[in-house]
């Protein structure tokens, strides 16, 4: 599998998707600036250039028209006074007698009327300030021989050739500028980048525990480091807790398992087994049963499965429901359990799901309550509380509770499987209920809140 990571700086400078984006960046921004300098210099030295063309084209016209009416010496006594009488005005008339006008040569590149074309001259030769410089003309074929104007401007040149200088500099610097500042940012990006790939290199190595930097600046770079380590800590607490729940599987398991594997011994060694042998071998199995069901319902409700009727419940009529079915239980204890109504309060709900985990609490609260106690449903407004004289659970573990398979210390002795309290937390989510606890001098209440 192709590894960014794994080549050398060269090669990871050419793989790195940023620094092509920076490129093509610079590379737009330089075509822009070109095209609009371009513009500017159409629309400024252009228009010049083409008010030029014209003069030239209609001078040569009219020389044209002067040589097919009349004489040769009366084209030459026009061309000599052209040449003498406007010196931004270069002609050349090639006879048989030589060269006339003020050009000593007759360029032959130049193309023919209408047709415009450049070529060099020096300007020592014409305007005396030593200079080569570019000039457009156009020429004629006469009767007697080619003649060519042109048409010579120093100051334009001179205005020209810095407008060229300066639009060639404008383009270095707009490309040095875009490539360093692409650089700079490219760099930056690429340290956030890089502590980001550095940082999840790492948890795929193992080390669950690291996190990706967050700065104070707030920007795009910071809210992704915040979910990535949201995430990541999500994952680390889902590996704890599998390794947790593989570990007390493990635990809460063998015993069962260990003595149903007794048991079997048993009956081989004396032979056989009695109806009551078998019944109680049956008994531990439906314990281990009972304990993988309860953890495939609860990851089914966790991820939605099942189709669950949703109607609207009357915690009261749960309430008198729990106390029912609970109430031998309590007796059992020499407890009293009772049902305190403060206000109605009726939800959207499973009414099966809100009865179980309302019975879990008011079973927990009666098995961990001293006797001759009092257990207490306090229903109000948005709120279920269930209310007891035991113990409660302490404040260091009143988030583990609700993980599965998890017991507090003092309750290991007493039958249950840590389950109940997680099939809470997830039917309270289901109902989009909050879980929390209160104590208070001889009482200890659970309390789901319903958010509406």
């Amino acid at each position: 599998m192709f590894s960014v990571s794994r080549l050398d700086p060269l090669g990871r400078l050419r793989a790195s998707s940023l620094l092509r984006y920076t490129l093509l960046h610079t590379a737009i921004v330089l075509v822009l600036c070109g095209s609009a300098l371009w513009l500017v210099k159409d629309y400024s030295l252009g228009f010049y250039q083409k008010r030029q063309d014209q003069f030239v084209l209609e001078q040569l016209n009219s020389l044209a028209s002067l040589a097919r009416s009349h004489s040769e010496s009366e084209l030459s006594a026009a061309v000599s006074q052209m040449a003498e009488n406007n010196r931004q005005v270069l002609v050349v008339f090639k006879s048989a007698e030589g060269y006339l006008g003020n050009l000593n040569y007759l360029p032959e590149t130049v193309p023919l009327f209408p047709a415009m074309g450049s070529f060099w001259i020096l300007g020592d030769s014409v305007l005396g300030d030593g200079r080569f410089q570019r000039v457009r003309g156009s020429r004629i074929n006469s009767r007697w021989g080619p003649l060519l104007l042109a048409y010579n401007s120093s100051d334009f040149n001179l205005f020209a050739s810095r407008f060229t200088l300066a639009l060639y500099t404008a383009m270095v610097l707009v490309l040095l500028v875009g490539l360093v500042t692409g650089f700079l940012f490219s760099k930056k990006i690429l340290a956030r980048l890089r502590g980001i790939n550095n940082v999840t290199a790492k948890v795929g190595e193992g080390q669950l525990a690291a996190r990706v930097k967050v700065t104070e600046k707030g920007d795009e770079f910071d809210e992704l480091a915040g979910h990535i380590n949201q995430m990541l800590a999500q994952i680390e607490d889902s590996v704890e807790a599998i390794a947790s729940v593989t570990s007390s599987i493990a635990h809460d398991l063998r015993t069962p398992l260990s003595r149903l594997r007794i048991k079997l011994d048993g009956y081989l060694r004396n032979g056989g087994a009695g109806v009551e042998d078998i019944l109680e071998a049956q008994t531990e199995l439906d314990t281990i049963l009972h304990t993988f069901n309860a953890m495939l319902e609860l990851t089914k409700l966790e991820y939605g499965q099942g189709n669950l009727e949703f109607v609207r419940c009357d915690l009261k009529e749960i309430g008198f429901e729990v106390v029912e079915l609970a109430e031998p239980l309590a007796e059992a204890c020499e407890q009293s359990l009772i049902l305190e109504v403060q206000q109605p309060l009726v939800v959207q709900g499973n009414q099966q799901l809100l009865f179980r985990i309302l019975f879990n609490l008011v079973e927990n609260a009666i098995k961990y309550s001293p006797g001759k106690g009092e257990v207490k449903i306090r229903i109000d407004q948005d709120s279920v509380s269930v209310i007891d004289q035991g113990a409660g659970i302490p404040e260091s573990e009143q988030d583990k509770v609700f993980q599965r398979l998890y017991r507090l210390d003092q309750s290991r002795t007493t039958p249950g499987h840590g389950l109940g309290l997680s099939l809470v937390k997830v039917v309270a989510e289901l109902h989009n209920a909050r879980i929390s606890f209160e104590r208070r001098e001889q009482s200890f209440a659970v309390k789901l809140t319903f958010q509406r």
